[in-house]
């Protein structure tokens, strides 16, 4: 059953859509109905619809790496559908659209215009084209780099939970590595998606800088533990 998930297969039956899009919707919206209704920080409740979507897309679209990207690179795969990257792609758009709905309502201040608006209206379109194209494994694979978002919202909602470290190393194994990675098969293999994975690994280096200075500051700031 689980091999059958990440199998290639004939394009997404259209049914199916309306299933995934309730799905989705519900298990983003019911999670975030249950935490907001006893956490009233704006800055939480932010990002528990990040944490949902992380927290799911990237293990789903893991199983699709290892099926279809990495270690073996298979090209023709890129641009076919295979049930479970159909569904994250879905679940990756719905959040998107709930992600807007909902925080103009509950956190417009967290929900910036670049960040939030037209960063979101840009992915949706352009997973929703993906998907129109019946190229969901190619598309769901990069969904692997929300794995350190899923680190960074889990401490996020929850302070207490915070992995500054694990949140990095992941970062740079993913968001960094693993795009060298696609931006390299991207290119061997002729595909047109690879000037994105150039313009998303200028852009995650440089987060992931600053993240090596913000990381250090706060290093030297910290009293080590007396022996």
């Amino acid at each position: 059953m689980l091999t059958t998930m990440f199998a290639t297969s004939p394009p997404a039956d259209p049914s199916t859509l309306a299933r995934d899009l309730k799905i989705a919707s519900a298990g983003l919206l019911i999670p975030y109905a249950l935490f907001a209704s006893r956490v009233t920080d704006p800055k939480r409740r932010a990002w528990l619809l990040t944490l949902v979507t992380a927290s799911t897309c990237g293990p789903i679209a893991l199983g699709v790496v290892l099926a279809h990207v990495w270690p073996a690179f298979d090209a023709a795969a890129q641009f076919a559908d295979a049930p479970a990257a159909t569904f994250a792609c879905r679940l990756f758009v719905t959040f998107l659209v709930l992600d807007c709905a909902v925080g103009a309502a509950h956190y417009p201040r967290q929900f910036h215009l670049f960040e939030g608006w037209i960063h979101h209206a840009a992915y949706a379109l352009f997973f929703a084209w993906g998907l129109a194209r019946h190229a969901s494994i190619g598309f769901a694979s990069t969904l692997a780099m929300e794995i350190p978002t899923a680190l960074l919202a889990l401490g996020k909602c929850y302070p207490q939970c915070r992995l500054d470290l694990p949140y990095g190393v992941s970062f740079a194994v993913v968001r960094v590595g693993f795009n060298l990675y696609l931006l390299r098969e991207w290119y061997a293999a002729g595909l047109f998606l690879w000037p994105c994975a150039v313009a998303t690994l200028a852009l995650h280096s440089h987060w992931f800088w600053r993240w090596c200075r913000s990381y250090g500051r706060r290093a030297v700031k910290e009293p080590s533990n007396p022996l």
